[in-house]
């Protein structure tokens, strides 16, 4: 048995398995509503540390081997929502506490590892894991498996998942930081405490969009058959009937459909009519998922976000809610992120980091110019516009709105290497300009020449990247995490693997900056998300960058912008910024 003391509990373990079936999984209903069904059977767990292997049901399992016990998991953001209900139901007693946790999937994505078991089993520990009686159990219970002589198998394999989880645990644990171990925790139990759901306000969004989709479906003359409401053979084939070619495709982002319904719009406006019903069927799932998760016990709705959830260290959505992918203000009538508010008695005070990716990347490229006046207060996009684009007015947001636009799309668009073909869509989407590609050229090349510090970046980037062939890539990043690229090839163009055993990816200059300006942005944040919770700030969730905290009402949002703006050590001299606001809902 393994022991400890207080300052060095043992490390123990733990897996399970559960009945799962075709729409009664976890992504089907959310963590919390499948635990509580009355189908959910945990049926097997599976133990593993120093002199300890065990597997069977949970109710036969001594708990007092883990009372003070330090329990790893993998994915222990369910692990850990399955001990809680065994604690719940009594089965593990009261007297029974850990002195920690820690999750081994969060800990392989950041050693560059994938998520999952099997693949982060076979890329750090050399264990080839197989995942095929997991799938055989879909739909069958522990009796089943009894039945077909199955059960001694299924013992052995969630203790070799057990186990796998503690030697990954054991070996790979003391490359992982303090703090990022404090992210990952804080992004786990943010997911399990939940968010409030104005239910009232969802109802009334539903029925506003089931309204559009009915209309946009009646719009179809072949949406009353057998065919599917989005079948672009039906809207080829009724194109071809009223005698006009079907458009090349149904994207709006397609100049040559938007010329097509230019032109036939009047006359077919099947296109737009598939395009709504497309968007708001869309909305409707996000609103029907958001919905039927909100716990009955306290209205709130648990997520999940993925802790390293990309390459450069960012959280991305996850658990079939993405709250990083809500669409901003109301479309058709439905907004999904106003559905999100505080507890009772509380506020929201959003808080973002502003413009934070192009104040790293000056501050990467040394531009002091640039800096000099971000410390002085000018706003990014003047800034800019007084450094490289000849402006010497007064507020430019005022006196020349075109150009401040302007400034916001180079800013906000081209430190990364984009061409100008791209950036005729880069300045539509992010500054809400039109330009043609001729002046899209004439803007990217002035860019380049008025910010040759950026270039220069990319270029020194790229040549480092180049000397690795044949071999790994790593840049250390100012807070001392590395970003690596692996099996550095210029074979057929030049790639690395971002992820161990991934996919090649081209690798170049300013994808190499790009990825470097957002893992500086990412720790810059992530140390922003430790001192608010370390000031006694409940985050509630967080979107890029950033924060959404609940708070009591009268709580200063200057206060949040201060703990968001302060500088780590490691990034002396570069202007942070924040604008916090207070709301009733979620509204950023």
């Amino acid at each position: 048995m393994a022991t400890g003391d207080a300052d060095n509990p043992p490390v123990i373990a733990v897996d399970f398995e559960s009945f799962y079936a075709k729409e009664f999984d976890i992504s089907s209903l959310g963590p919390w509503h499948y635990l509580n069904d009355p189908k959910c059977d945990v049926y097997l767990m599976g133990v593993a540390g120093d002199g300890i292997a065990w597997a069977g049901h949970p109710r036969e399992f001594d708990w007092n081997i883990l009372n003070g016990a330090f329990i790893v998991a993998h994915n222990l953001a369910w692990d850990g929502l399955v001990l809680a209900r065994l604690s719940r139901d009594g089965v593990i007693p009261k007297s029974v506490t850990f002195a920690g946790g820690g999750c081994t999937a969060n800990l392989s994505c950041y050693l560059g590892a994938p998520r999952n078991l099997a693949d982060a089993s076979r890329e750090l520990l050399g264990v080839d894991v197989s995942k095929d009686l997991r799938a055989w159990m879909k739909g069958r219970t522990w009796q089943d498996a009894v039945d077909a002589g199955r059960d001694g198998e299924l013992r052995d394999y969630v203790l070799r998942d057990a186990q796998s989880c503690f030697d990954l645990w054991q070996r790979h644990s003391h490359l992982w930081p303090t703090n990022e171990r404090e992210l990952a925790h804080l992004t786990m139990t943010a997911g399990w405490r939940g968010v409030r759901i104005d239910t009232a306000l969802a109802d009334q969004a539903a029925s506003s969009l089931d309204r559009v989709m009915w209309e946009a479906r009646n719009a179809l003359p072949w949406a009353d058959g057998d065919a599917a409401v989005l079948s672009v053979k039906s809207l080829g084939e009724h194109c071809r009937a009223a005698g006009i070619v079907p458009p090349p495709s149904t994207s709006e982002d397609d100049p040559a459909c938007a010329e097509w319904e230019r032109v036939h719009g009047d006359q077919c406006p099947w296109v737009g009519a598939m395009r709504t019903y497309r968007k708001t069927n869309a909305l409707r799932e996000k609103l029907r998922v958001m919905t039927k998760r909100i716990r009955p016990t306290d209205g709130c709705m648990g997520f999940g976000l993925k802790y390293f959830g990309a390459h450069t260290g960012r959280w991305s959505g996850d658990s079939g809610y993405n709250i990083h992918n809500l669409p901003r203000g109301a479309m058709y009538g439905a907004d999904l992120r106003a559905c999100h508010v505080p507890r009772p008695g509380k506020v929201f005070i959003s808080c973002d980091l502003s413009q934070i990716e192009p104040r790293v990347l000056a501050w990467l490229c040394g531009d002091t110019v640039l800096l000099d006046q971000l410390a002085g207060g000018v706003p990014l996009y003047e800034a800019h516009a007084r450094a490289t684009m000849a402006w010497t007015g007064g507020n430019l947001k005022k006196e020349n709105p075109e150009l401040y636009s302007l400034a916001k799309a180079r800013v906000l668009g081209l430190g990364y290497g984009c061409g100008a073909a791209k950036f005729v869509e880069v300045a539509r989407t992010m500054a809400g300009i039109v330009i043609t590609p001729q002046v899209a050229a004439r803007t990217v090349e002035a860019f380049r020449a008025s910010n040759r510090r950026i270039p220069a970046l990319w270029s020194r980037l790229q040549n480092d990247f180049r000397r690795s062939a044949g071999g790994d890539f790593e840049i250390e990043l100012p807070s001392g995490r590395r970003l690596t690229y692996r099996d550095v090839r210029s074979a057929g163009g030049w790639t690395a693997r971002v992820e161990r055993g991934g996919r090649r990816v081209p690798i170049y200059g300013g994808r190499l900056a790009e990825n470097l300006t957002q893992a500086v942005a990412r720790d810059v944040f992530g140390e922003a998300l430790l001192r608010l919770h370390r000031a006694g700030v409940e985050v509630v969730f967080h979107v890029h960058d950033e924060a959404v905290c609940e708070v009591d009402p009268g709580t200063d949002p200057r206060e949040i912008e201060r703990l968001m703006t302060i500088n780590p050590d490691w990034l002396p001299g570069c202007p942070l910024a924040a604008e916090a606001i207070t709301t009733t809902h979620y509204c950023k």
